[in-house]
């Protein structure tokens, strides 16, 4: 075991980025990173939960990407144990976790936490997997020679760049306890039209709080920031969504080895999802078919598929996309990418979601995506108080707020496609012009954003 390591909080200010949910919230803040990197400070990338960087590819776009901006990586270990890395490369490769591990610890919190928990022996048995199974993560992270981290060295930082919206989730609670005091940042992880969903619809306010700022991407969010979280209306700055940047797109498009990989001509973009309680294994299965049968049946076109990080391609979800698109297709009619969303958003025709905060990505660029998703009968979203279409039908967000052309069936999946081919403007206009309403955009987004944070962290004027 390597000797406990400080980052150093004299000689060079440093910035945390603290990356809960995950890489969702990386890939929101890098445009300002960039900028912030200019000003000379230092970032450290800090992930409370191990599945995160052990889920994310490393030969994804926002991996390789967010690898130029980490300066230190501190991450914690499926022991519970934190440790700190030069890259995000060395602290993905350092994460221990095995199939068996997965098993012991999903049988370990179904004893502890499930309905079996209510057994006071099957409790204490799953107490003793669990204090077993970290035993021995314990060993594999010795092992490893990782270098543990001095959780203590977290209070020397000047800021924190994070996600308000999700501070309380229950991994984050030794950063929220231990990191009182400092300046945050936030902006929300993900995109979606936020202001119609429930973290930004609660039924009583909640204390006010001055040590959050918060980049609104949004005007329509500033009431649930302020009743939800507490944030007073002079620390809400409207920025749009600085990731939509024109400057940060041509960024992302000019990175060495994107045309390495290599994808059709002309595609439709599938947008990913992991299988789900509202976009089940036979409901996605038979989304895909539908797919397959009116693009590349129907219309001779081909499928580019980006994958959700959360997506096992070589489990479930891997065997959905074989079975629905053909495994002897591969290659032929379909194939996984890589690749940003950006620039196969770029090259593809249109997109196709099962519910997906790119299709917003999609909107900046000027590409239609169809959201494909039938909540119809679900108990779980089809009930009284589920946002419902025109036509009475559960939805979810973006197909609420007409950011997206919605389908429940083939039939709808079919037309929105025609509409597309026969009167591509007329189709995608309206969902644009929604996009410019909500959200405002603002070019240099990255820049403002960046340039407020340095005023106030240091009381200077940029210029």
């Amino acid at each position: 075991m390597k000797k406990i390591t400080h980052l150093n909080s004299k000689e060079k200010k440093y910035i945390l980025l603290w990356c809960s949910p995950g890489f969702g919230l990386v890939d929101i803040w890098l445009p300002v990173i960039r900028e912030l990197k200019k000003h000379g400070v230092e970032i450290g990338f800090i992930f409370p939960e191990p599945s995160t960087l052990r889920l994310e590819e490393r030969e994804t776009s926002l991996f390789k990407i967010s690898e130029k901006f980490a300066d230190k990586v501190i991450y914690r270990g499926y022991s519970g144990r934190w440790f700190i890395s030069p890259t995000l490369t060395v602290a993905k490769s350092s994460i221990r976790f095995s199939k068996i591990d997965q098993k012991i610890g999903f049988l370990a919190r179904r004893l502890t936490r499930g309905k079996a928990s209510k057994y006071l022996v099957l409790k204490i048995i799953g107490k003793y997997f669990l204090a077993l199974s970290k035993y021995f993560l314990r060993i594999k992270e010795n092992r490893s020679q990782q270098s543990l981290y001095d959780f203590r060295s977290l209070k020397g930082a000047d800021g924190i760049l994070l996600d308000i919206t999700v501070e309380n989730k229950l991994v984050n609670d030794n950063l929220r306890n231990d990191l009182k005091g400092i300046p945050r940042f936030s902006m929300v992880h993900g995109l979606a039209p936020y202001w119609l969903t429930a973290r930004f619809i609660c039924k009583q306010s909640v204390l006010k709080r001055s040590d959050v700022v918060v980049y609104s991407m949004s005007h329509l969010e500033v009431s649930g920031y302020k009743k939800c979280y507490g944030i007073l209306e002079e620390n809400i700055v409207h920025v749009g969504i600085p990731k939509h940047d024109s400057n940060w797109i041509e960024f992302i498009s000019n990175q060495p080895g994107q045309s390495k990989e290599k994808v059709f001509d002309s595609f439709v973009f599938i947008i990913g999802r992991a299988a789900s309680p509202f976009n089940t294994v036979e409901r996605k299965k038979k989304a895909l078919k539908d797919i397959y049968d009116i693009v590349c049946i129907k219309h001779g076109l081909k499928l580019v598929v980006k994958t959700h990080p959360k997506e096992s391609i070589n489990g479930i979800d891997g065997d959905i996309y074989m079975n629905a698109l053909g495994k002897d297709n591969y290659g032929k009619d379909w194939l996984y990418s890589n690749l940003h969303p950006f620039i196969l958003g770029k090259k593809a025709l249109f997109a196709i979601s099962f519910y997906s905060g790119v299709s917003l990505d999609m909107a900046a660029i000027n590409k239609p995506t169809i959201e494909y998703l039938d909540l119809e009968g679900l108990p779980l979203y089809d009930k009284k108080d589920s946002l419902r279409d025109k036509l009475g039908k559960p939805v979810f967000q973006f197909r609420y707020a007409d950011l997206v052309l919605g389908a429940s069936s083939k039939a709808d999946l079919e037309e929105h496609i025609e509409s597309i081919f026969l009167q591509y403007e007329t189709t995608f206009l309206p969902l644009h012009s929604r996009y410019k309403e909500y959200f405002k955009p603002i070019d240099g987004s990255p820049v403002t954003v960046a340039n407020d944070i340095i005023r106030r962290l240091y009381k200077t004027v940029v210029i």
